[in-house]
């Protein structure tokens, strides 16, 4: 878990088709995040509901 306590969402730059979706243990995001994330994987869709989460804010 980073720092800022915030999951860590999004495609990492640096690993061309790598697409990062982890979270603490709770569930109680996991069916939000799991509908967002596959908009964008699916539709290619960019999520702003997700851009605190991205790998690149680090």
């Amino acid at each position: 878990m980073p720092a800022d306590g915030e999951p860590i969402v999004g495609p990492v730059a640096e690993v061309p088709g790598l697409y990062l979706a982890v979270m603490h243990s709770a569930v109680t995001l996991a069916a939000a995040v799991g509908r967002l994330v596959a908009r964008e994987l699916v539709d290619g869709t960019v999520e702003s509901a997700l851009s605190g989460c991205r790998p690149d804010r680090f």
